[in-house]
């Protein structure tokens, strides 16, 4: 009488680890790079919220506010509900996967610092990231571009 084992052959593991590995290799190059190109999403979006909520400003204050911390601080009334500008300031996230919301305040002669977060131009009332830096190929569509150009 014959006595077989179950259990896969070698023959088998082999196979099943090469389909594995063929499978991994078209889809892995596809996320390599989602990470930035989420960042730099995130940081133009909330740059433009920045960018609304500083127009936003100007129309019920009826001047800029001298620093963004004002957007954080002043309150105006929504149909007789105060609210804040800005609940909290949101993060550029090209300088760091964690993200910056560090604030300076400048004159639009003055040089940005590169140090990321977010830079308000006070005489033209405008905010830029604060980042210099030319991105490289690792931001893929992005590269080249100055995040301070934005």
């Amino acid at each position: 009488m014959l006595n077989f084992k179950k259990g896969f052959t070698l023959i088998e593991i082999l196979i099943v680890i090469t389909i594995l590995g063929i499978l991994a290799a078209a889809i892995i190059p596809n996320f390599i790079g989602f990470d930035k190109e989420a960042r730099v999403a995130a940081t133009k979006s909330n740059l433009d919220t920045l960018r609304g909520r500083i127009t936003l400003f100007r129309a019920k204050e009826g001047k800029y506010p001298e620093a963004l911390e004002e957007l954080l601080t002043t309150n105006y009334s929504d149909m007789g509900v105060q609210k804040s500008y800005l609940d909290k300031m949101p993060n550029e996230m090209i300088s760091s996967s964690s993200g910056s919301n560090d604030l300076i305040v400048l004159k639009s002669t003055d040089p940005l610092t590169g140090k990321g977060g977010w830079a308000y131009l006070k005489d033209r009332a405008e905010v830029v990231v604060n980042i210099t830096t030319e991105l490289d190929s690792a931001w893929k569509d992005y590269n080249g571009q100055k995040p301070s150009d934005w």
